[in-house]
């Protein structure tokens, strides 16, 4: 899976485009409906053997994020990675300290 996000106010958008599991294939956690109802509303559509993100969409977390992508339970402070190969985590310790690197 390949997707991209962004904060914004508060907010950790995927942005269209981006490209999830097709089925919720973990054991089920608090993310599973929101996996389903994300394919029912058409936010993520089926394209061939994975979901495409029809539009931006905003979770309340990475963890949220990244669940619904990877189509399972994932720590999303770890799973998300910036062009640089820095995890989520690090980015936003960096940030915090006042040395963002993006």
């Amino acid at each position: 899976m390949r997707a991209t996000a962004r904060l914004e106010n508060g907010e950790f958008i995927v942005e269209a485009g981006s490209t999830a599991r097709k089925r919720w294939e973990g054991v089920p956690t608090t993310y599973t409906p929101l996996h389903g109802e994300l394919v029912r509303s058409g936010v993520l559509r089926e394209e061939g053997d994975r979901n495409v993100f029809a539009s931006d969409y905003a979770f309340t977390s990475p963890s949220a994020a990244a669940a619904v992508i990877a189509g399972r339970s994932t720590n999303g402070a770890i799973s998300w990675v910036n062009d640089n190969g820095q995890t989520y985590k690090d980015w936003e310790a960096a940030r915090l300290k006042g040395s963002e690197t993006v």
